[in-house]
């Protein structure tokens, strides 16, 4: 089974992405937890332009993706799980939780710098999030991202099927945390004490800064609650709160040529001015 895995890679991977995101768009068509502010013609050919372009700019410019460095890490015997002795079940934990908290780091990162943030911030123009959102991403961001996971996978050494776990778990995750759907708040609560629910990731799409600076994590939500950057819930709540950034507040500010030049408008960092950016909150 392992073996046929990693042979089917990249179709294991793109189904079950495809497979989620028409499960999650037909979700939020039926039963969205707002309603949207902008047309979702434009919003999805911006969505589907931008990732087209940016994977084609990621196979010419980066020659090893993840999936081959786990491969070429482990015929050298590269990284630190490759250099100890460890069952699966062990190394799959540990390579699952050390690709879940580089995103988190990375996405972290994103928002701290400057030139990183000039790109980062196409993905949050977007004045509606929906599943489309997830893959809402200018190609240098995508080429700076894909270049940092190559050299995480080479140096933590995680096996080339706990990678392929891992990229799946998150693909699959960031369609889910970007849907415009509702959840119980019972539901919400007993899954966010593991994993990140929509209403806890859309608060990082909030117009507000502070908000913005706030629930990093894709996949488990632990890294926000452990790092101080968790919030429970928005200030106006869901349905009323602003998304996107203020610096694109109408459709004709987000077209797909708008979109790619964005990132030669000089802009700062959105800065955090609440202190509570410096201690965890627990509450579920």
């Amino acid at each position: 089974m392992a073996d046929w895995l990693l042979d089917h890679q990249a179709s294991v991977l793109s189904t079950l992405w495809v497979g989620s995101f028409v499960l999650v768009a037909l979700w939020e068509t039926y039963l969205p937890r707002r309603a949207f502010a902008t047309p979702l013609g434009s919003r999805w050919f911006n969505q589907i332009a931008l990732t087209a372009l940016g994977s084609l700019a990621t196979r010419v410019c980066l020659p090893v993706a993840a999936f081959s460095m786990a491969l070429l890490a482990e015929q050298h015997g590269w990284g630190l799980l490759n250099r100890v002795s460890l069952p699966f079940w062990a190394s799959c934990t540990l390579g699952i939780l050390a690709i879940d908290f580089a995103n988190y780091a990375q996405h972290r990162l994103l928002h701290a710098s400057a030139l990183l943030w000039r790109f980062h911030r196409i993905h949050h123009s977007d004045l509606d999030v929906d599943c489309g959102t997830s893959i809402r991403h200018h190609p240098g961001e995508m080429l700076i991202v894909g270049a940092i996971d190559v050299a995480w996978i080479a140096a933590i050494g995680a096996p080339p099927l706990v990678v392929l776990i891992a990229t799946t778990l998150a693909a699959v995750a960031s369609v889910f945390n970007h849907a415009n759907v509702r959840l119980s708040p019972a539901l919400d609560r007993a899954m966010r004490s593991i994993v990140v629910t929509p209403d806890m990731h859309r608060i990082h799409h909030s117009m507000a800064v502070d908000e913005g600076n706030r629930n990093f994590s894709n996949l488990l939500s632990w890294w926000d609650r452990l790092f101080g950057t968790y919030q429970r819930d928005p200030v106006a709540g869901h349905e009323r709160m602003e998304l996107g950034i203020a610096e694109a507040r109408t459709p004709s500010e987000v077209t797909l040529w708008q979109l790619l030049l964005m990132p030669l408008r000089k802009t700062s960092v959105p800065t955090d001015s609440s202190a509570a950016m410096r201690r965890p909150e627990l509450s579920p």
